[in-house]
């Protein structure tokens, strides 16, 4: 039987039938749906349509974002200049999923060689990635001039900035080169090593010395031990060349002001004795490797903590606890006259010079919460002056934050930059346009954002199956483990800064899973503790001991990192203690 016959053939049988045919499954209206993603929003994200019809999605991008295409044939994309966005599916014959392919929009940033040439601006790209944005390494280069860094107006009247620095910039800004004339070569004595010169002296007593990248045709590779000892500069720009800072070179040097690339080798010894050195400006060689890491949050805190410096603001610091440990977008809406910053990164490295960055943000009306975790509490309670090589891990993407640091504060600075340079020569290279919002904790991409603006890292983490230690490293919660002078003094000295500003300071307690304390952490121990806290402290304790050990349920891989439904609860408790204790300072009224 042809077709012609058989289909006659079922129209008569579904005549006997009693029964009209099957409708063509064409004129059926097709249902098209826009999936959900990153860097935008969309007014309905499912539309119906009559088959052969056209369908249109009203999109909104994110900042920063940009909609590059769809996987739908013929999709046509309109742009508006307001950031919004139609797209328009024609033809439509079947039912469907449509993904949008989103970009984070390249932004463009021109650098002036600013060397009298009249070379035009060189345009580089840039992902806004960050509030604010990284600037460029080494991309000039200029006979006789050391590349020092860059600055928003060409005479160095405006803001400065290191190379790879970061700055809150807009697309289209320019910035201009600031170079430093080499000292003239007789300043210098010098021999020829093993790959290059090694500068063996510095003579004359000049305010600024910028050694030559080349001396005799060769490139200076290293400054020999006392070859600035007892020199009088106060300023000195090293060169991109040197590799070797040996032991003492600068011994008693009258420097203030240090220029350094990241390219340096050895370093550790090379400024012991310059009592007097307070400002390093380290310069990017070296591509980022930490970039996209938790080191990396810390950039990026710091980057909102800056655009907030004069708004109020309450300000959630320690370490990983802190970062894993609220919902500041419940606290945001809970105290809606103030900003909020999550700057918890890593318990493992000095508080004190965070808490100096953070220190130097804060004013009349700010409050800082200080939530130290107790396992490294030498580093927590400010107890140390140390630098350490983790310190410059998390600055790595933001060297501008090193100079924002009086380091005669500081001790060990050279060393832990030797450190941290020698273990990162042997990693991969990266960018800094990589986000750590793309990342999870052990550096898995991941769909959606890892971190929210506040700084909260917001991956969903499942509560835990058993109450066991994950570690088994048990933590000490006795008056004996904090003697005042080693401990509860220095933090004083440190929380006394922020008052002196006019700031609010309180103390809260770190979570902690209730089976990782030591055997002598008894209940009653425990309340001598905090009785102790509060009666030696400067600043109010405003939560309980005893709440912060938690059961290992709400506790996710680590012994004080709390699960989603932890955070919720940890931040649940959390607020009304700290509108208490705001109420009792005149900061928000009781019932807020």
């Amino acid at each position: 039987m042809n077709g012609k016959r058989w289909m006659a053939a079922l129209l008569c049988l579904a005549a006997l039938s009693g029964c009209a045919p099957p409708s063509p499954a064409a004129a059926l209206p097709c249902r098209v749906v826009l999936e959900e993603g990153d860097g935008f929003t969309c007014d309905a994200y499912a539309r119906t349509v009559e088959r052969g019809g056209s369908v249109e999605f009203r999109l909104t991008c994110g900042d920063g974002w940009e909609i590059v295409g769809a996987d739908y044939e013929n999709a046509r994309l309109r742009r508006g200049r307001d950031g919004t966005a139609v797209l328009t599916l024609p033809d439509v014959r079947y039912s469907t999923v449509v993904s949008l392919t989103v970009e984070k929009r390249a932004v463009s940033l021109y650098y002036d060689p600013n060397d009298g040439s009249g070379e035009a601006p060189v345009r580089r790209a840039t992902a806004p990635t960050h509030l604010r944005w990284n600037t460029a390494g080494p991309i000039f280069s200029r006979e006789g001039f050391t590349l020092m860094g860059w600055n928003t107006a060409p005479d160095g009247s405006g803001t400065a900035v290191e190379l790879g620095g970061r700055l809150r910039l807009e697309d289209g800004d320019t910035l201009y080169a600031q170079w430093s004339p080499w000292s003239d070569p007789a300043l210098f004595r010098w021999e020829e090593g093993a790959d290059g010169a090694v500068v063996t002296a510095c003579l004359g007593g000049e305010d600024t010395v910028s050694v030559p990248a080349r001396l005799g045709g060769l490139p200076v590779r290293a400054i020999a031990p006392g070859a600035f000892a007892g020199a009088d500069c106060r300023r000195v720009v090293l060169p991109g060349t040197l590799y070797v800072v040996e032991e003492g070179a600068f011994s008693g040097c009258a420097l203030r002001e240090l220029w350094l690339f990241d390219s340096i080798r050895t370093v550790a010894g090379g400024f012991d004795g310059c009592g007097e050195l307070a400002v390093l400006h380290l310069n990017a060689a070296e591509a980022p490797v930490y970039s996209g890491t938790y080191f990396d949050t810390f950039s990026d805190k710091l980057d909102r903590l800056l655009a907030l410096k004069d708004r109020r603001k309450i300000v959630l610091f320690s370490g990983s606890s802190v970062r894993f440990g609220f919902d500041c977008a419940a606290i945001d809406a809970a105290f809606p006259g103030y900003e909020v910053v999550n700057m918890g990164v890593y318990a493992y490295t000095n508080a004190m010079p965070q808490m100096e960055l953070i220190l130097a943000c804060m004013g009349p009306g700010d409050v800082l919460v200080h939530c130290p975790e107790f396992d490294a509490s030498k580093r927590q309670f400010c107890t140390t002056t140390d630098l350490d090589a983790a310190f410059f891990c998390m600055a790595e993407s933001s060297y501008d934050a090193l100079a924002r640091l009086d380091l005669r504060g500081y001790t060990n600075v050279f060393p832990a930059l030797e450190e941290y340079l020698r273990a990162k020569a042997g990693m991969t290279a990266k960018s800094y346009d990589l986000s750590p919002a793309d990342f999870d904790e052990d550096g898995a991409p991941v769909a959606g954002p890892s971190y929210n603006e506040y700084g909260d890292y917001i991956v969903h983490r499942p509560n835990a199956r058993s109450e066991e230690p994950i570690y088994g490293l048990p933590v000490q919660y006795t008056v004996s483990a904090f003697p005042r002078e080693r401990f509860l003094d220095p933090l004083n000295g440190m929380y006394r800064r922020f008052l002196d500003r006019g700031a609010a300071v309180y103390f809260a307690y770190s979570p902690r899973n209730a089976q990782a304390v030591s055997e002598d952490s008894t209940p009653q121990a425990r309340a001598e503790l905090d009785a102790y806290l509060r009666d030696g402290l400067c600043v109010p304790v405003i939560t309980e001991l005893e709440d912060s050990l938690w059961s290992g349920v709400y506790l996710y891989g680590t012994d004080n990192h709390l699960s989603t439904q932890g955070a919720a609860l940890h931040t649940e408790r959390f607020i009304p203690r700290l509108r208490a204790q705001m109420a009792r300072d005149g900061l928000v009224d009781a019932d807020g």
